[in-house]
């Protein structure tokens, strides 16, 4: 099964090729980390990939979120709510499902 492709974007070039982003979230692999001062703010997916998340979680959005997570925790590990984010990511990833 292929992982879903995973880019980082800056605020600048979102805004610069927002109608080449919103094209590409067509495809329910897409997934856009984007990035203000190059710490992740947002998780960008099309509609179809929304519902699919709603769903159920597959074996690589369950990845795809511990991936996500980690990154967060290590660029804000200064943040005083760093258990509230672990508690966040397990809900999220459904951690023994």
């Amino acid at each position: 099964m292929p992982q879903p492709r995973v880019r980082f974007i800056g605020s600048r070039e979102l805004h610069r090729d927002l109608p080449k982003v919103l094209d590409s979230l067509e495809d329910p692999a897409a997934r856009y980390v984007l990035t203000i001062h190059s710490k992740p703010k947002a998780v960008l997916i099309g509609a179809d990939a929304f519902l699919a998340l709603l769903r159920g979680h597959t074996p690589a959005d369950r990845l795809l979120a511990l991936q996500l997570g980690a990154l967060v925790q290590g660029l804000e590990s200064t943040s005083n709510d760093e258990e509230g984010i672990e508690e966040e990511v397990g809900e999220l990833v459904e951690i023994g499902a």
